[in-house]
């Protein structure tokens, strides 16, 4: 393989439930969509969903059954608010004694990119697609891996130590409602230390959000994000009934209009590292 991408889902209820390759349903539709744009191409991508939900949906679901007993109306959208916030609120770093959430999180993250890693070989390039909440997470990972690596050398594993790093693509992401709480504000190094030349000059961060959902957000008017952030896209996405409405924050997933600009993005890696053999 030539290529490792890894997929990592947002906010609100993911079910555990995987297809015979081990894919998440949450991301099942988007492989499809892309190996289906990529045609021959595809056979040079590894593919992973990087799951995290089970940390938090336990804990949500198990609160929203014990109000079945409770005099409170709006039930269908106190689930939403539950779900959706109930993630962005118990997702942070806290003393280890009190909470291990952010820990575990991460851990998925490790589990998700050691499975990824078992189909490529260390200095594999790697792109990584994160929808939501799942932008701001990744962000915290890169950050505390970063610090892990002392030196800009290689380390014993690159792609396992986030080095190969060449493209991230975020959409529908809130990570500036996580920014107002630090001044300055530091973005994670982008791209990583290892890639060869042809690849790092095609590394990308590209930002995509559809211009009706709420939580989704450019980053480069973030200061210090325009210096990693290579583009921010607004594009439409979702059925006619969708992509002018909040709904389209989970639209993303199944346009092909958005698995075309990141097929755009796979074929700039994939055509980057052909010239290195020519």
């Amino acid at each position: 393989m030539k290529l490792a991408v890894a997929i990592i889902h947002g906010i609100g209820n993911q079910l555990d439930s995987r297809d015979h390759e081990g894919q998440h349903q949450f991301a099942q539709r988007l492989i499809q969509g892309l190996r289906l744009q990529l045609g021959e191409d595809a056979q040079q991508v590894a593919f992973q969903s990087l799951y995290w939900a089970s940390v938090l949906d336990k804990r949500e679901e198990a609160y929203l059954a014990k109000l079945a007993h409770e005099p409170v109306t709006w039930r269908w959208l106190r689930r939403i608010v539950t779900l959706f916030l109930g993630d962005a609120a118990g997702y942070r770093k806290v003393s280890e004694a009190y909470d291990t959430t952010y820990q575990e999180v991460h851990q998925c993250m490790r589990n998700g990119l050691t499975a990824l890693r078992a189909q490529v070989g260390p200095q594999t390039p790697l792109l990584v697609l994160t929808h939501s909440l799942g932008g701001h997470i990744f962000s915290n990972f890169a950050w505390d891996q970063q610090k892990l690596n002392a030196t800009p050398s290689c380390p014993h594993d690159p792609f396992l130590a986030l080095e190969t790093l060449a493209g991230i693509v975020t959409f529908g992401c809130n990570i500036p409602l996580f920014t107002f709480a630090y001044d300055p504000v530091q973005p994670i190094r982008f791209p990583g230390h290892c890639l060869t030349e042809p690849v790092r000059e095609q590394a990308r961060w590209l930002n995509l959000y559809a211009p009706a959902d709420p939580l989704g957000y450019p980053l480069r008017p973030i200061k210090g994000y325009e210096a990693v952030v290579h583009e921010d896209r607004a594009m439409p996405v979702g059925p006619w009934y969708k992509r002018h409405t909040p709904l389209s924050h989970m639209a993303y997933w199944q346009d092909r209009g958005f698995h075309r600009y990141l097929t755009q993005q796979i074929r700039r890696l994939l055509n980057a590292q052909a010239s290195e053999q020519t």
